[in-house]
């Protein structure tokens, strides 16, 4: 009798431990938070004047190599350098937001925290008020309500994260 009570009170324990050790969705809001330092990239954005291209490994200082093109004229080439910051995604007040830091100071924050949200495999991030043209100087990095049009997000099996043309891994 007392065998048949331990192998119940076993299954039990184990069934009771299968449903709290659950592990998180890796495309929940959960598995995001936490600090990202971006390790690789690999993208192009334009001016009025130049393409910039990159793709390769970041630095420890957030920094990738670069190469500017003159759109009118495509024998302008320069070499060149940017830097990319890291993102911190936490909750504060019962809402999940975001901020930026350079990788040379991790703990000292650019900006104010702003909200974020995940939508079928889509990024959106909350705007600040110095987003928009009609905006006080003394309110630029509060938070404005309205989000940006979204990047992808994918969550890679090395424990790494991809937002848009930015590899991250945690912190």
């Amino acid at each position: 009798m007392k065998m048949k009570i331990r192998i119940v009170l076993m299954l039990f324990a184990g069934l009771l431990l299968s449903v709290g050790c659950e592990k998180v969705s890796p495309d929940s809001l959960q598995g995001l938070q936490g600090r990202w330092k971006p390790v690789y990239a690999c993208g192009s954005y334009e001016d009025a004047t130049y393409t910039y291209s990159f793709d390769g490994s970041v630095d420890e200082h957030g920094v990738i190599p670069m190469v500017m093109v003159g759109k009118n004229n495509p024998d302008v080439k320069y070499d060149n350098s940017m830097k990319i910051t890291g993102i911190r995604f936490f909750r504060q007040n019962g809402k999940d937001v975001f901020t930026t830091f350079f990788l040379d100071n991790p703990r000292e924050v650019i900006g104010k925290p702003l909200q974020y949200r995940i939508e079928s495999g889509i990024l959106y991030r909350e705007l600040p008020m110095g987003a928009f043209i009609n905006c006080s100087p003394d309110v630029l990095e509060e938070g404005s309500g309205e989000f940006d049009e979204g990047t992808p997000i994918s969550f890679l099996s090395d424990g790494q994260v991809k937002i848009g043309d930015i590899t991250f891994s945690r912190k």
